[in-house]
C-alpha cells in the first residue's frame, strides 16, 4: 500500500533520529512512493521477499511432467528427424519398483517446446547385472542403428565377483524407442594392473567418430606418480564392439581433480575441445588442443563459461552447424534457499560458439530468446533511494551513484506476476570500488536481499545470498562466473526466470545458472554500492 503523508512524516522523523537520512530522488511518473532506508522502513512498503513453494510445471528448463528431476544429459541430434533427442537420467532411486536412474528422453526443435519420451533404458532387476543401476552415457548412429553406451553400476559387485562400475551397450533402430540391451557386448571395465582404482570410478562414456575411427573417453581415477587423481582415458574401435585402450588422454595437468565426470571431446572448426565436470567443486571446465591426443592447454581467457549450478554439460551440433551445450541446474535440499547442493534438477541449454581466439562462449538459444520476447510486461516501480536519476523520461533507464561502501542506492520494482519471464538491460559503469547489479527477493533496499552482482575488482559476476551489508572482498560467492570487466563499456544482460531456475547471460559470452527459490513473486530491483552505474532500457518480457 502507499504511504500516507503522516507515514512519510514519521519516516522522516525516524530517519533524523537514526542520523541516516538520504535524499529521495524524484520518481518516474506513476511510480509508487515507498521509502526504503536503514531504519528498515520497507516493512511499511509491504515488500514481498518470501520464497515461493517450489513448482514442477517447467516448460523451458525441463523436468518430467510427473514431478521427477533430471540429470546427466546425453544429447543427440537426429538428422533423420531434424530433432534434438535429449536422453537423461530420471532421478528415481530405489523407489517401490526398484528403479535406479532409468534413462528417459525429451525431443525438441526450439528449446521451449519439449515432447516427453518414455523409458529408453531401465535398470536391470538381476542382482548381479552390471547395470543394476543406470548411469550417464552417449548415443551414436552407425548405418541404420543407434548405439547407446552407458555406465552400469552394481552395488552388489563384491558378492557377484564383478566390478562396481563398467561400460555397457544397448541399441535401437529408432532413437525415441526403447533400446535393447546388447547382452553379447563385452562389458568394459577399468584396466587392471596399471594403477587405476579397480573397485570404483570408471564411468560416463562418450563415444565419437574422428575420421574413420571411433573413440571413447571415460572418467576414471588413477595413481599418477604416487598421487591419486581423476583422469580421462581413451579407447578406439573400428566396429563399436571391440575397443582398444589408448592410455590416459588427460590427467588434469596442474590441477588434481578427484574425478573429471561426464567428459567429452568435440571438434569445432580446427580445434578439439575437452569438456568435463569437477565432481567436488561442481564447476564444468574445458581445455583446447590442435589434435585429438593433445597437448591440452588452458583457454586464452577463463577455463569456464558457467557456474557450479550447471553440471555435466555436453555439446551437440544441429543441421545448421550451430552448437548447443546441455546441462542441469541442481536443486537444493528441501527446496529451500538454505539447502545443500543436491544431485538432479532442471535441464538448461545454452548456445555455444568459439570466439576469434578459439575460446568458448555461450549465449541464449536464439529460438528461446525470440519466444521469451513475445510480450512486454509493464513494470511498476515500488521505490527508489539515494542518488538516482531517470536518464530517459518514460523509460526504465537510470544513472545510480553510490559514493561510499554500504551506502547503497537503488530502484525497487514490484514482483513480476509471471511464471516465466526475461529481464533485460544494458549496464555500463564509469567507476566501481565495490559492486552493482540486481536485487532478488528484496526485503529491503540496502541489506536484506540476494544479489546478482558485477564485481569489477575481481573480474567476475556472482550470485550471493549473503546479506549485502556483510559482503566483503573475501566473501565466497554462492555461485559465480569469471568475466573480464572494464569501465565505460556496455554489458548486455538477460536474466531468465522460470519458477526457481534463474539463468543469467552476460554480453553473449558467459552464463550463470542459479537455483533461487525466492526469485518468483518477490520484489526485485537494481542497486549500486560505491559505484557510478547506468542501467539502460530495463525491460521485462514473457512468452
Amino acid at each position: 500500500m502507499k504511504l500516507s503523508y503522516l507515514k512519510i512524516g514519521i519516516a522522516a522523523l525516524l530517519c533524523l533520529m537514526m542520523y541516516s537520512c538520504k535524499q529521495e530522488m524524484e520518481l518516474p511518473l506513476g511510480a509508487t512512493l515507498k521509502k526504503s532506508s536503514k531504519a528498515n522502513l520497507n516493512s511499511l512498503a509491504g515488500l514481498q521477499c518470501s520464497q515461493q513453494t517450489e513448482q514442477t510445471d517447467y516448460t523451458i528448463y525441463k523436468m518430467t511432467s510427473d514431478g521427477y528431476r533430471v540429470g546427466d544429459m546425453a544429447p543427440f541430434f537426429d538428422a533423420a528427424s531434424n530433432k534434438f533427442v535429449v536422453y537423461y537420467l530420471k532421478d528415481i532411486w530405489d523407489d517401490p519398483t526398484n528403479t535406479r536412474h532409468p534413462m528417459y528422453a525429451f525431443t525438441t526443435t526450439n528449446f521451449y517446446n519439449y515432447t516427453e519420451i518414455g523409458q529408453i533404458i531401465g535398470s536391470s532387476a538381476a542382482t548381479c547385472a552390471q547395470d543394476n543401476a543406470v548411469g550417464a552415457g552417449s548415443v551414436v548412429k552407425s548405418g541404420s542403428t543407434y548405439y547407446f553406451f552407458y555406465s552400469g553400476r552394481n552395488n552388489n559387485y563384491v558378492s557377484c565377483g564383478s566390478k562396481l562400475e563398467g561400460i555397457v551397450r544397448a541399441s535401437s533402430s529408432n532413437p525415441t524407442s526403447a533400446f535393447t540391451k546388447d547382452t553379447a557386448f563385452p562389458t568394459m571395465t577399468v584396466p587392471t594392473g596399471q594403477g587405476f582404482d579397480e573397485n570404483d570410478n570408471f564411468r560416463d562414456p562418450y563415444v565419437f567418430l574422428d575420421g574413420t575411427i571411433w573413440n571413447m573417453v571415460v572418467a576414471a581415477r588413477k595413481n599418477v606418480s604416487g598421487t591419486w587423481r581423476g583422469v580421462i582415458v581413451r579407447y578406439t574401435s573400428t566396429d563399436l564392439t571391440n575397443w582398444s585402450y589408448q592410455g590416459v588422454l588427460y590427467d588434469g595437468g596442474s590441477t588434481n581433480y578427484f574425478m573429471m565426470e561426464c567428459p567429452q571431446v568435440i571438434k569445432l572448426g580446427s580445434t578439439y575441445y575437452l569438456v568435463y565436470s569437477d565432481q567436488i567443486n561442481k564447476y564444468m571446465y574445458y581445455r583446447k588442443a590442435t589434435s585429438l591426443t593433445g597437448t591440452w592447454s588452458l583457454p586464452a581467457g577463463t577455463s569456464r563459461f558457467e557456474g557450479k549450478s550447471f553440471f555435466a554439460g555436453k555439446i551437440v551440433t544441429d543441421q545448421y552447424g550451430d552448437n548447443y551445450v546441455f546441462g542441469w541446474n541442481n536443486i537444493l535440499a528441501g527446496h529451500v534457499d538454505t539447502g545443500a547442493w543436491s544431485w538432479g534438477g532442471n535441464m538448461v541449454v545454452h548456445k555455444i560458439y568459439a570466439m576469434a581466439n578459439g575460446d568458448l562462449a555461450v549465449t541464449m538459444p536464439h529460438t528461446l530468446k525470440a519466444n521469451l520476447e513475445t510480450n512486454n510486461y509493464a513494470l511498476t516501480v515500488n521505490s527508489q533511494w539515494g542518488n538516482v536519476t531517470n536518464t530517459v523520461p518514460g523509460m526504465q533507464s537510470y544513472r545510480i551513484i553510490s559514493p561510499a561502501s554500504n551506502d547503497i542506492a537503488n530502484v525497487i520494482y514490484e514482483p513480476v506476476a509471471k511464471e516465466k519471464f526475461k529481464i533485460s538491460a544494458t549496464v555500463n559503469y564509469s567507476s566501481s570500488a565495490k559492486d552493482f547489479g540486481f536485487m532478488i527477493g528484496a526485503c529491503d533496499g540496502y541489506n536484506d536481499f540476494y544479489s546478482l552482482r558485477f564485481v569489477p575488482s575481481q573480474n567476475r559476476f556472482s550470485f550471493d545470498k549473503t546479506n549485502h551489508g556483510s559482503i566483503t572482498a573475501s566473501t565466497v560467492a554462492d555461485n559465480d562466473v569469471p568475466i573480464t570487466l572494464a569501465a565505460n563499456i556496455d554489458y548486455a544482460i538477460d536474466i531468465v526466470i522460470e519458477n526457481s531456475t534463474v539463468v543469467v547471460y552476460i554480453n553473449n559470452q558467459v552464463a550463470l545458472s542459479c537455483r533461487i527459490y525466492k526469485a518468483q513473486n518477490t520484489n526485485w530491483g537494481i542497486f549500486t554500492d560505491n559505484s557510478d552505474v547506468t542501467f539502460k532500457n530495463i525491460q521485462v518480457k514473457y512468452p
